[in-house]
């Protein structure tokens, strides 16, 4: 049985972009399944996985604007949806330009994945904030993959 783990993603990105109708920072997203092919990943677009798929969520998220964006205006937070388990390692990394955090609990943001998770909890969500100029018309990328949960 397939599960559509995706509307979810696509409904709090939706609701990001009409809250801020102002904002300079259009958020796109694209959803792969992974899958290993002759020893090589190959990813195919979809709305849906099967359990045990893993799927691959690219967030791009660009300037708009006409002015240059602040170092820690930009913030993109990609949700760890319900029935998936965040994949250990995959967010893009923290960098002298990205801030990489996650969280357990929706609200606390910590910059280690292991010691989010150091209490028993799973990951529910990752956050990336750019910590340079963001130029007008520059665009971020930002990938972090989940496995879908098998079934009970």
């Amino acid at each position: 049985m397939k599960r559509q783990i995706f509307a979810f993603i696509l409904i709090l990105l939706s609701s990001f972009a009409l809250a801020q109708a102002d904002n300079p920072v259009a958020v796109r997203l694209e959803i792969y399944v992974v899958s290993m092919v002759n020893g090589k990943e190959e990813f195919k677009e979809s709305s849906t996985a099967r359990p045990g798929q893993i799927v691959e969520y690219r967030l791009f998220a660009a300037n708009k604007g006409d002015t240059t964006l602040p170092p820690g205006s930009v913030t993109i937070t990609g949700p760890v949806p319900e029935g998936t388990t965040y994949i250990a390692d995959s967010a893009t990394p923290s960098s002298d330009e990205i801030l990489t955090e996650f969280t357990v609990n929706g609200s606390d943001f910590v910059d280690n994945e292991v010691v989010a998770t150091s209490e028993g909890g799973t990951l529910s969500a990752v956050r990336w904030t750019v910590e340079v100029d963001m130029e007008p018309g520059k665009e971020q990328a930002f990938v972090y993959r989940v496995t879908v949960d098998k079934e009970n």
